[in-house]
């Protein structure tokens, strides 16, 4: 800094370190504003974490002005997140709070203090009471706000989870059941993080549908994406397997047998939590041995054959969902 210091000595008459002409200069520079917050909020009405941005960044606080006054405070950032939502640090892995209370809030990243004007630096360094006579555009720097790295996750994300390989048409259904709009194309990983659909029923009855990423062999081990979406599946109350029974790659009694696999390897009798098999892309295959096949091999499970592309046997889904319906009051 250019300033004054407390270590001068005080000069009588004009000052050398003013601009020719001027004898004094104004001390009333105002502080810096204080830079904006994250917070997280729980309202009632939210189901899902898809839209929350990867990277959330508060507003910068303002510069001081004259007269004493404070510059603006930087922007807060409120993120609305469903009941239930947890939030962890992902340098720890560990969870910092559950935000379990209608209206509840955290703030997770504080702004920074502002700055200094030479206002309040006024009566340090030596420059006087008024600071007449001496140059004073000393300020002092403000504190950069906090910087996280945090995952969101739902402590129950759905009441129904779809599970099913690569492509299986699991977005596609969600698009037909609801009004969610995840990403669908014929290519694997196509989801990379849970989409949440809302199917309403009557009475203001609804059930909660969630989209999880597609299992491969050997995701319980870390393979293909991971055990992290197995936890996702983790926090549904029941499950559906969805089957492309026009896979050439895996024949569809192959593909449970994996997926059963994969549930139990991450916690023993996951799989147990399935209530019917979606057998899907049935416009594709010219016999339906192929569906008796399944319900022989899995005569646990009811079978719905559907093709989710051409709507075909959709409205039998929102049957065996509806069971497990919750009152919500309204539609929001």
């Amino acid at each position: 800094s250019s300033g004054i210091n407390a270590e001068w000595p005080l000069l009588p008459g004009p000052s050398p370190l003013l601009p020719p002409g001027r004898d004094k200069i104004s001390v009333t520079g105002g502080n810096g504003g204080a830079g904006g917050s994250i917070t997280f909020r729980s309202p009632r009405q939210y189901e899902s974490l898809n839209h929350v941005m990867d990277e959330l960044r508060g507003g910068r606080g303002g510069m001081g002005r004259s007269k004493g006054q404070t510059g603006p405070h930087g922007q807060d950032v409120e993120v609305l997140v469903p009941l239930g939502t947890i939030i962890g640090s992902t340098d720890t892995q560990l969870p910092l709070v559950t935000l379990m209370e209608e209206g509840e809030e955290y703030t997770a990243a504080a702004g920074g203090v502002g700055g200094l004007g030479n206002r309040s630096l006024r009566y340090r360094g030596g420059i006087g009471e008024r600071g007449d006579g001496y140059r004073c555009d000393d300020f002092q720097e403000g504190e950069m706000g906090e910087e996280k790295r945090l995952y969101l996750e739902m402590k129950t994300i759905a009441d129904v989870g779809l599970v099913g390989l690569p492509n299986a048409g699991k977005s596609s259904l969600v698009r037909a059941l609801s009004k969610a709009k995840p990403k669908v194309a014929s290519y694997p990983f196509t989801t990379l993080r849970p989409h949440i659909g809302v199917v309403h029923f009557e009475g203001f009855h609804r059930v909660r549908i969630a989209d999880i990423p597609g299992l491969i062999e050997g995701s319980s081990l870390g393979y293909g994406l991971g055990i992290s979406f197995l936890r996702h599946i983790d926090r549904c109350k029941s499950l559906l397997y969805v089957v492309d029974v026009a896979n050439l790659d895996y024949e569809p009694i192959r593909t449970i047998q994996i997926l059963e696999g994969e549930l139990d390897a991450y916690r023993r009798g996951m799989s147990e939590d399935i209530v019917a098999i979606i057998a899907n892309k049935i416009d594709l295959v010219r016999s339906k041995d192929v569906i008796l096949d399944i319900a022989k091999a899995f005569p646990q499970y009811p079978v719905i054959p559907v093709s989710v592309k051409n709507g075909i046997n959709t409205s039998a889904i929102r049957s065996v969902i509806e069971q497990f319906k919750t009152f919500h009051g309204s539609k929001t």
